[in-house]
């Protein structure tokens, strides 16, 4: 409550009081004459509180806008080799060896949220995010859960298998590329360049992530024959525990999204079914369809053409472990013969395999006729 609202306050309980001492006395018009003063009063009372409520919302939007700004700009400092302050190198400065700059949380989201327009896997496997280079996580091994024991209601319940926990070792390596940016850019740009920055930067890391993706998921994996469509449908009903139906997705590359797409089953049918969740995706019994391109999963062979393809709950096969924070550095140096500035962004990850068993690897032959 500010100053004008107490003042107004006090004249309405002030005006109140005086209102019930005429009524009292028997002065009904003069008490009338009050209740329409305090009516105004209380009117003014009103509008004075919501402005109140505004104005004190806008400034907490501000603070919140100025704080998101300074981030930015302690950002595009360090970008320019300008000197920082205690607290602006306390935003962006790696406690762990106090030398690598971390891009802002919030510059962070915004070049994250430029991935999605990227067809990345990171989003099909499990995700682990850690602030250590090295490490390790457990998962139950799901072929040892045994069921519930029956027992008589007053009787001890009775013991049960332990859990059985398989460790998996993790060690993050850094992967980054060197990005020549104009001083000219540099000295004028601000949110642009955060856009600039994240489309460059996501174009290499989703490429370098996938390729790391799909290769651990080939890890210790023979190739499962698939004659036809239908060799896949038998595999997804009887290679896979019934109990992963739920988190089953097929990833296939587009010679052999193409050649399911025009498949048609005995009756006529195609056998890909648009998902009524997402226009832009087909499902293969149900499951969802998703399509790399054929230069990151190749197709082999010349006259007897395969896909490669991959399907079960990959969520479960595999994780992608994230150092969390982009690091960065700058030089001048480099790049003064050209006026430029180069920035050096790195990305720490590793993907390890987990429970193998939970998906399948194949290669599904296209030019059956089928």
């Amino acid at each position: 409550m500010n100053k004008k609202m107490r003042e107004l306050l006090q004249q309405i309980n002030a005006k109140k009081q005086e209102a019930r001492s005429l009524l009292n006395e028997g002065k009904k018009e003069e008490a009338k004459k009050l209740t329409e003063e305090i009516r105004a009063l209380q009117e003014e009372f009103d509008i004075e509180a919501t402005l109140f409520e505004e104005e004190r919302a806008s400034i907490e939007i501000n603070e919140t806008t100025n704080e998101e700004v300074d981030h930015v700009r302690t950002f595009f400092k360090a970008l320019r080799g300008e000197a920082l302050t205690e607290e602006e190198r306390a935003l962006i400065v790696d406690g762990a060896n106090n030398e690598n700059l971390i891009i802002p949380e919030d510059v962070n989201t915004q070049i994250n949220e430029l991935r999605r327009s990227y067809k990345s896997a990171r989003s099909l496997i499990g995700y682990y995010p850690t602030t250590t280079l090295t490490g390790s996580f457990v998962y139950e091994d799901a072929s040892t859960i045994t069921e519930l024991t029956n027992f008589t209601d007053g009787d001890d319940v009775p013991d049960s298998n332990e859990p059985k926990f398989v460790p998996v070792q993790y060690a993050v390596a850094e992967y980054g590329a060197i990005l020549p940016v104009s001083n000219v850019l540099l000295q004028n740009e601000t949110g642009g360049l955060i856009e600039y920055l994240g489309r460059w930067f996501n174009k290499k890391a989703v490429k370098t992530e996938n390729k790391k993706i799909f290769e651990v998921l080939k890890q210790g994996k023979t190739a499962k024959a698939l004659a036809d469509w239908k060799a896949l449908k038998k595999s997804l009903n009887v290679d896979l525990d019934p109990e992963l139906a739920t988190d089953i997705v097929i990833v296939t590359n587009q010679d052999g999204f193409n050649y399911l797409d025009e498949a048609l089953d005995e009756t006529g049918r195609p056998i890909l079914q648009p998902n009524p969740t997402n226009p832009t995706q087909k499902l293969f019994m149900g499951y969802p369809v998703e399509v790399f391109s054929n230069a990151l999963l190749p197709t082999t062979g010349t006259t007897n053409k395969k896909a490669p393809i991959f399907y079960g709950a990959l969520k479960e096969g595999a994780v992608f472990v994230e150092r969390q924070g982009l690091e960065f550095a700058t030089s001048e140096h480099a790049g003064f013969t050209k006026n430029q500035t180069l920035i050096r962004v790195i990305e720490l990850f590793d993907v390890i395999q987990a429970d193998k068993d939970a998906y399948m690897y194949g290669e599904m032959t296209i030019n059956s006729g089928e």
